[in-house]
Formats: C-alpha cells, sequence, structure tokens
C-alpha cells in the first residue's frame, strides 16, 4: 500500500499529518486520497458493497476493506445492513466537505 493511504490517526503517529499533504479532520483521521474517493462514492449512491466500492472506484478489494474499516471506526460510514454493505454518515460528508474545500481553492 502507498505511504499516502497507510492509515493515520490524528494523534499519537509521531509524524504530523501535514507532513503527507494530508489534514486531519475532526474525527482524528487523517483523510488520505482513497478515503476521498471512498466516501465521495457511497456519497454519491447512497450504499453498496466494498467490492462494488473498490470496482466503480479503481481500487483494490483489500485496500477498500481496510479503508472502510478505518472509516467506520472514525464514524464517517457505517454498516447499512448486517451484512457488509456501507453507507456514509453525516459526519463523513462533512469531513469530505471539508477536505474538499482544501483543495479546490
Amino acid at each position: 500500500m502507498p505511504a499516502s493511504d497507510a492509515p493515520t490517526a490524528g494523534s499519537g503517529s509521531g509524524t504530523p499529518a501535514e507532513e503527507d499533504g494530508a489534514d486531519p479532520d475532526r474525527s482524528g483521521l487523517a483523510l488520505t486520497r482513497s478515503d476521498e474517493r471512498v466516501l465521495a462514492y457511497l456519497d454519491d449512491v447512497g450504499t453498496d458493497y466494498p467490492a462494488f466500492v473498490a470496482s466503480n472506484t479503481g481500487l483494490y478489494v483489500e485496500h477498500v476493506e481496510s479503508r472502510l474499516d478505518a472509516l467506520d471506526a472514525a464514524g464517517l460510514v457505517e454498516r447499512a445492513t448486517g451484512e457488509a454493505v456501507f453507507r456514509v454518515t453525516d459526519a463523513g460528508r462533512d469531513a469530505l466537505r471539508d477536505d474538499c474545500d482544501r483543495w479546490s481553492d
């Protein structure tokens, strides 16, 4: 996995999030480019399985699954059913919107 997509926490990582170009959002998780793609996709479609998220974002399934786990732990996505069907939360939409505002300037 590329270093830019390595999971990073807002605290205790030893390396400031700003050094890799990602700023920590309110959840304490620094969004990676993969996170942005996953959140934007789920925001567009509503709910989906990790395999379909991967297929439709051009990411590897295992990578999407690991990012969904991290995003779920941060409260930015949630399971929509008892199965592995995910949807973005309001906090995820806010984090994505805040992140997009930074790189749209």
